[in-house]
């Protein structure tokens, strides 16, 4: 498979993210549109959409490829993906299996699209976290990459799901594809964690010098936060508003946690 542009029509398009005036250009950046990753082992590098036999697609064939890829989301909200068939797909859209295998090859290999379809968000949140964390505007940043993570990834609250367990499970395909999406924010969390935190020479014995904070643990402390708020954010909302905590004071406390670990 290969894949094509933007096309007005898809379902994943994405807003932009509003943001403080006073936080300056990169913070009013649009999220760009979610495309398959060219790392995806089913992917050439070029941007011809073709179907499984090797046929560039149309815009009839592309708005139907579409709907297979949005029915999929729906139905794993659903169902689990080893309980999915090509035929609840092919029902959903009013179609046959034989529709849904002119463009792809098995249930597979939709959601490994779908998850490459996330990594196209890293961008923009590179460009938040390689940012100044300091005073009020360093706590407003840590506020919108928060608000980042939850709206954007919301729609793809079960493909990370299936993402994360079949990589648990020893997926060759979905490790990558999780690796893809998480390394680079896992490099920009620690070179600042490094700056940040510099881990001080051994202490002499028995004298007390404080905690440590280790750049590639507290990069991963944090990407799991960030990850966690994208896909259980709804649960913990309706979990704990008897306490009077919501989504509020989720994206308050990662703003504040990612502001004291990053300075």
């Amino acid at each position: 498979m290969t894949h094509a542009p933007t096309m007005n029509e898809s379902p994943f398009s994405q807003p932009s993210i509003d943001a403080p005036a006073y936080l300056g250009a990169p913070f009013g950046t649009p999220v760009p549109e979610p495309s398959i990753h060219p790392t995806h082992p089913a992917v050439p590098s070029d941007l011809t959409l073709l179907d499984q036999s090797g046929r560039p697609l149309g815009p009839r064939a592309l708005k139907t490829r579409s709907r297979i890829l949005d029915a999929t989301i729906t139905l794993l909200d659903e169902k689990a993906m080893r309980d999915l068939r090509v035929i609840d797909i092919a029902r959903r859209i009013g179609s046959s299996p034989a529709t849904f295998y002119q463009y792809f090859k098995d249930i597979e290999d939709v959601v490994l699209e779908l998850a490459s379809r996330i990594q196209d968000l890293t961008p923009a949140m590179i460009e938040i976290i390689q940012g100044d964390w300091t005073g009020r505007d360093g706590h407003m940043r840590g506020r919108h990459l928060a608000n980042l993570f939850i709206d954007h990834f919301a729609k793809y609250n079960s493909i990370l799901r299936v993402r994360n367990n079949s990589a648990e499970e020893g997926s060759a395909e979905f490790v990558a594809v999780r690796i893809q999406t998480m390394l680079p924010l896992l490099t920009a969390f620690s070179d600042l964690v490094r700056e940040a935190h510099p881990i001080p020479a051994p202490p002499v014995i028995g004298e007390w010098t404080g905690g440590k904070i280790y750049p590639i643990m507290a990069a991963m402390i944090l990407t799991t936060a960030l990850e966690g708020l994208a896909v259980h954010h709804d649960k913990y909302a309706k979990r704990f508003a008897v306490d009077g905590e919501g989504r509020e004071q989720m994206v308050e406390t990662m703003a504040t946690l990612l502001q004291m670990l990053l300075t």
